[in-house]
């Protein structure tokens, strides 16, 4: 193989996107992540200490692990992300029926 064909089964194999930009892509989403926990982090424990319902925020915060691991699975078949995306998508339905079941 050439360095062409190399690099072509390289771009098929990333669905065509370089290597660069894949890891780019994957710190990206971990930086995104992690400001995404600590703020919801300081709400929940804002709400906990005054006595306030936590399950609104807890909905929003699963729904997005949720996502995240789907799409870990899809892009890299990666069966722990499908189980936590299940997992995580399971509370963010309860959270969800919780909360509105609260404000009902």
């Amino acid at each position: 193989m050439n360095k062409e064909e190399i690099l072509a089964k390289s771009r098929e194999d990333n669905r065509g996107a370089d290597e660069r930009f894949r890891i780019l892509n994957q710190r990206q989403s971990v930086v995104m992540v992690g400001a995404m926990l600590a703020m919801w982090l300081l709400l929940f424990l804002w709400n906990v200490f005054r006595g306030l319902d936590t399950s609104q925020g807890g909905a929003i915060m699963l729904s997005g692990v949720a996502a995240m691991g789907f799409w870990q699975f899809y892009q890299f078949r990666m069966k722990f992300s499908f189980v936590c995306g299940l997992l995580a998508a399971f509370g963010a339905v309860t959270f969800a029926i919780k909360y509105l079941l609260g404000t009902m």
